[in-house]
């Protein structure tokens, strides 16, 4: 009896195991072999034995029946850790930096198509059916080598080689897709569409386009719409460089600053003042100015919500740290605890606890 059932847990395992996604063993070339022998694509799967949602992919998504039926009957698939064997070479063939990406290749192992990032098991399943089709990045390229460029299908290649994470290339068609445009059509609505969500970078000449000419794409789609676009590009992007300066030194800092405070102003957007307090608080930093960060603590950051007080907080006590006297320590440490006070947060915190016996030792190491 014990014998039958362990027979049974065995077969059990073995068909579970079939219903999976088989990978092969052998190596690189082996497997492209085996799809040339069998006509079928390849499968890899580029992950890092690090990565989370790799493990998470393993576990939640190639497990699957239904998954494991899909790929076997199409893929010769194979897993490849990045950072052994043969790994490392591949990843710098294919341009492999984010985990895990997923390649679709031909029996040549020439690119189809690329996914990139963690996902659910129809969001997988349908990426890989369209990776294999009419919306493969293999499709996309050869029709627009053939010269197609309506608005539609740039965008849907433009967002595809996004979801690739192939940023040059991506930018790229954007700059030839937009010198084929007249400049009636840029800020047209299918086209401000494109610039909405991939034209995030100031530096890019598109964005260059977009601040000079705020007025016709807001003539299209609204001032609101235009002003949420260009904060939500330029908040994450001052927010994180001023920090950078402030807490770690940053090359180039005051060319950086320079450049923000003119695209704040050309862009003339609703809450434009903030963001030129930000930089104006860096700005007293780099110039040795505590007297005026303090006045700017106290008086305009005061006005602001929370969370903003507490970045400026954390900002000010970097600054007073690495360039304050004891007289603008103190003064610091009492604006500090009127500010913890008024926002409703505890010197137990340990992360407030730690600013407030920083600045202590600091004014007695002054004394």
């Amino acid at each position: 009896m014990y014998k039958i059932l362990i027979g049974i847990f065995l077969s059990v395992l073995c068909l579970r195991a079939e219903c999976q996604m088989r990978f092969e063993e052998g190596s690189f070339t082996s497997v492209l072999e085996k799809a040339k022998q069998e006509k079928r694509m390849v499968f890899v799967d580029c992950y890092t034995s690090w990565c989370g949602p790799c493990k998470l992919m393993l576990q939640d998504v190639f497990s699957r029946e239904d998954v494991g039926q899909f790929m076997n009957a199409r893929f010769v698939n194979l897993k490849l850790d990045m950072e052994k064997g043969e790994g490392p070479e591949l990843a710098r063939k294919y341009q492999v930096k984010v985990y895990p990406t997923f390649l679709i290749l031909n029996e040549n192992g020439e690119v189809i198509h690329r996914m990139v990032g963690g996902m659910k098991v129809e969001d997988f399943l349908q990426n890989v059916q369209d990776g294999t089709g009419e919306y493969s990045l293999y499709s996309y390229e050869k029709r627009y080598a053939g010269g197609e460029r309506d608005s539609r299908f740039v965008y849907k290649y433009i967002e595809t080689l996004s979801k690739a994470f192939m940023k040059e290339r991506m930018e790229q068609v954007l700059h030839e897709y937009w010198a084929t445009l007249a400049n009636q059509e840029k800020s047209n609505r299918e086209n401000w569409s494109l610039v909405k969500r991939f034209v995030r970078d100031p530096l890019l000449p598109e964005y260059e386009y977009l601040l000079e000419h705020k007025g016709d794409f807001e003539a299209v789609v609204g001032k609101e719409n235009v002003d949420r676009k260009i904060y939500d590009d330029l908040y994450p992007l001052i927010a994180n460089n001023c920090n950078e300066i402030i807490f770690n030194e940053k090359a180039d800092a005051s060319q950086l600053l320079a450049s923000y405070k003119r695209w704040i102003t050309i862009s003339n957007i609703e809450r434009g003042d903030y963001l030129s307090d930000i930089v104006d608080f860096t700005e007293a930093f780099l110039a040795d100015d505590l007297k005026k960060a303090l006045k700017m603590y106290d008086k305009k950051f005061a006005l602001l919500d929370n969370d903003a007080r507490f970045s400026a907080t954390l900002q000010l006590n970097c600054m007073l740290l690495r360039k304050g006297d004891a007289r603008t320590c103190k003064r610091g440490l009492d604006s500090i605890l009127k500010t913890m006070k008024a926002c409703g947060w505890s010197e137990e915190n340990p992360m407030f606890a730690s600013v407030i016996s920083g600045l202590k030792d600091k004014l007695k190491d002054k004394k």
